[in-house]
């Protein structure tokens, strides 16, 4: 039926497009030299249509009614131009040729006008990253993996498609990243906190995303939470143009994953679109030197395949609302359902392997989004309301055990796979967000800017098979947490503009009410925090091409649901003592730009005190969060592009990393001090990548488009646990790694279609992850990508 009604829907928006479809307009922008103009913009008054020339400065918009028209053409540094233009009745075809005059003396306004978002975050005080996904819709590539393109972020996922994925940036690594979309805290909308950052992301497909925000250091005060030192905010795709996108993709391991974005926009301003997207994967790629019990009682290492890894996850989400209004730049409300089934292979070491034990989630959001410059002179507003559902099923009830063939060889007397329970537990979890972003230009060189995020949280449970365990069902007990964070930062320009500063201080206010577990009694406890983080940073303009930046924040994260309330279904006891996690953070970069190359190097220094570590023991004894370690972090990051040819690209990035353990044994739970300067284990510490496109026009046919790509990442060898415990040659070691990948993509001269073949691993090494997990080896990907509308 879900199937049936989303290939229906897709049809329905297809022959919605086609029967809309009247005229053409097209042909080229160049300069009084004759030369091709990229990216000029050309745009329809009358309708609101508009596009963006490509790089020949061929521009097409389609699905135009007959009548009369005004064209108006725009580029940086040239004057706009106009042309009046009839589409007569039956005319299928006009061709409107513009050729702009440069400007002389007011280049520098233009400029500054145009410039846009992306490039003025670029250009911010604060040490940022930016992906533009655009570049990767034609790829078979995760949102994870679009990630780790990026210098200074290292991916760690447990395996293949959905599974628990750890993310750290420049040392700082899971809880103390956090993650935002469109500005709004990602575990307010999808199960972070319940099953981790892995099948979350796997829940917004790249082609999905405008582009990634990766901040690095001081995190802005538009970015309403307590990050410890890195944020990342998903900008998804909102154009406000008419176009109707589909891609469809097969992989190896049976995986399949579709999308389908479609938009429609009125004259008056009216906009409606929706976005859907499904993935599913078996993973049951082979696994190597895995133990099994042979029959004559000996382990034995075999190869194999995984049998209980698959994943599902779909998405519907439609929007209706207004855009240009003059009380309104951007109206809409949103709402969307999306669903997730994922099967549990293995525990984190990849030790024991499960056979029944899955979760699924279900996750239900409506919210209404405002946007306006100048809701007053010099006053830009965002305001953000939201209501989220999210229920969570966690199924471990077998006796069963199982092997790594997915054989069952014995039954446990009892409890699950993963709990001494077992566990039948469904929780749900409602969210009510809040968030006004406001941005003040009190002169045109000072701006005052404010965010507040507010959320109130509850969730409860149920758990039949636990309570007949434990002779009561304690999920049935409520949690509510309150989170407010207020920021405040003036950015001021000194020197003509070429210095910006920029100032911040936040405050964090946190108030949960939940329970803890003793002798078989649920107890109430409570907790209530208030704290703060400051930042200052500088960018200074030393040449066109040349832009340095410095910052320095004093971070502050505060202990999350499951650190201080605990989580009787993972056997974690609360701790409602818990000290925040704070540092000091420094980021000292620079950035060299030119026509055909750039280059940016970052150094980095972070002090964190407080860490707050899971004290992991054996069930039934439930493990505990404690604050225990103390770290010094050093690296330095770098990123080179080159454009050597119009038509061949490439980048080469590469990062250092070094973490110090500075606890002293009376905080680091051990009995001397030989930990102290140790570097920490399990963590990569030198890694890099690299990246070779090329780009051809015009190769089988007039105005058609062929890629080519070959990527690679490098991870040099780390020690699983301490370097200095053992014998150097009995140490376990996650060996070095060197995954090359290889893709070609071709796009037709209408730019409707595009195909997509690619390999990734393409020499099929052994990958590894978190503890020696086994990640998968080559696989092969098809993608048809057609964009049926698009003006």
């Amino acid at each position: 039926m879900k199937n049936n009604l989303f290939i229906t829907l897709t049809f329905f928006l297809l022959s919605m497009v086609c029967y809309s479809q009247h005229g053409v307009i097209y042909g080229n922008v160049t300069g009084t030299t004759g030369k091709p103009l990229s990216k000029a913009h050309v745009y329809v008054l009358e309708i609101g249509k508009s596009a963006v020339t490509d790089d020949r400065g061929i521009y097409k918009i389609e699905n135009v009614a007959t009548g009369s028209y005004q064209i108006e053409v725009s580029y940086i540094g040239y004057t706009t131009l106009q042309k009046k233009v009839v589409l007569n009745t039956n005319q299928s075809e006009t061709i409107v040729h513009f050729k702009l005059i440069e400007q002389s003396n007011k280049l520098s306004e233009v400029v500054v006008a145009s410039t846009s978002e992306a490039t003025k975050i670029k250009n911010s005080t604060a040490p940022v990253a930016l992906i533009k996904a655009k570049m990767f819709y034609n790829r078979s590539i995760t949102t994870s993996d679009l990630l780790s393109t990026v210098s200074g972020v290292q991916v760690r996922q447990s395996g293949g498609v959905g599974n628990s994925t750890e993310i750290s940036i420049q040392g700082l690594t899971g809880r103390q990243v956090k993650f935002f979309i469109d500005g709004v805290p990602m575990d307010f909308l999808l199960p972070v906190e319940e099953l981790g950052i892995g099948p979350s992301l796997e829940m917004l497909p790249v082609n999905l995303i405008k582009r990634m925000e990766v901040y690095k250091g001081a995190v802005p005060v538009r970015m309403g939470v307590d990050a410890l030192g890195g944020a990342i905010n998903i900008v998804t795709r909102k154009e406000k143009h008419d176009f109707l996108e589909i891609s469809a993709g097969y992989s190896s391991f049976n995986t399949i994953k579709s999308t389908v974005s479609a938009r429609k926009t009125m004259p008056s301003g009216l906009t409606a679109g929706v976005t859907g997207f499904y993935t599913y994967s078996d993973n049951n790629y082979r696994l190597n030197d895995v133990k099994i019990i042979n029959d004559l009682g000996n382990p034995e290492a075999i190869s194999t395949k995984k049998f209980h890894d698959g994943f599902r996850s779909y998405m519907i989400q439609g929007d209706v609302g207004l855009i240009n209004q003059s009380w309104a730049d951007r109206i809409t409300a949103s709402f969307s359902y999306a669903n997730l089934y994922d099967e549990i292979q293995h525990n984190f070491e990849m030790r024991q392997p499960y056979g029944e034990a899955l979760n699924k989630v279900a996750t239900y959001t409506n919210a209404l989004h405002y946007e306006k410059k100048d809701v007053v002179d010099n006053l830009d507003a965002s305001i953000y309301l939201g209501y989220n559902t999210i229920i969570t099923n966690f199924n471990d009830t077998t006796l069963n055990i199982y092997d790594w063939r997915g054989q069952i060889i014995g039954q446990r007397t009892s409890g699950g796979e993963i709990t001494s329970s077992q566990n039948k537990l469904k929780l749900t979890g409602n969210t009510t967000t809040g968030r006004i972003y406001l941005n003040y230009a009190v002169t045109p060189s000072t701006k005052l800017v404010f965010n507040g995020v507010t959320s109130f949280f509850k969730r409860s449970g149920e758990d039949p098979v636990a309570a007949d365990f434990y002779g009561k069902d304690h999920f049935r007990n409520p949690v509510h947490i309150n989170k407010s964070t207020l920021g405040v930062g003036v950015e001021k320009e000194f020197l003509n503009k070429k210095i910006t500063s920029h100032s911040a201080v936040k405050l964090y206010d946190y108030a949960a009410k939940g329970f803890e577990i003793k002798e078989n009694i649920a107890n109430k406890i409570t907790q209530q925090k208030t704290e703060f983080g400051a930042s200052q940073s500088f960018s200074y303009k030393i040449s066109k091409s040349l832009l340095g930046k410095l910052s320095y924040e004093y971070a502050t994260r505060l202990p999350d649901r499951i650190e201080t309330l605990g989580d009787f279904s993972a056997a974690v006891a609360a701790n409602p003592n818990l000290k925040p996690e704070r540092s000091h953070n420094i980021n000292l970069g620079i950035r060299i730009k030119k026509k055909q190359w750039s280059i940016e190097t970052n150094g980095f220094f972070r002090e964190v005190n407080d860490i707050i570590i899971l004290q992991a023991v054996p069930p039934p004894v439930l493990s505990t969060y404690q604050n225990l370690l103390k770290t010094r972090i050093m690296g330095v990051e770098g990123e080179i592009r080159l454009k050597p040819l119009s038509w061949l690209q490439i980048v080469l990035n590469g990062t250092f990393q070094d973490l110090r353990n500075r606890s002293k044994k009376e905080n680091s739970g051990v009995s001397n001090d030989r930990y102290f300067g140790a570097r920490l284990p399990n963590k990569p510490y030198l890694f890099g990548n690299s990246e070779v496109q090329i780009t051809k026009h015009d190769l089988l046919a007039n105005n058609d488009r062929i890629q080519f790509w070959w990527s690679t990442r490098y991870v040099e060898d780390f020690f699983r646990y301490w370097e200095i415990d053992g014998r150097k040659e009995d140490k376990l070691v996650i060996p070095s790694q060197w995954v090359h990948n290889l893709g070609i993509a071709y796009r037709e001269k209408q730019n409707r279609y595009t195909i997509t073949l690619e390999t990734q691993n393409v020499f099929n090494k052994q990958a590894y992850d978190n503890f020696g997990v086994q990640k998968p080896g080559r696989s092969w990907h098809i993608k048809l990508k057609t964009s049926l509308f698009k003006s």
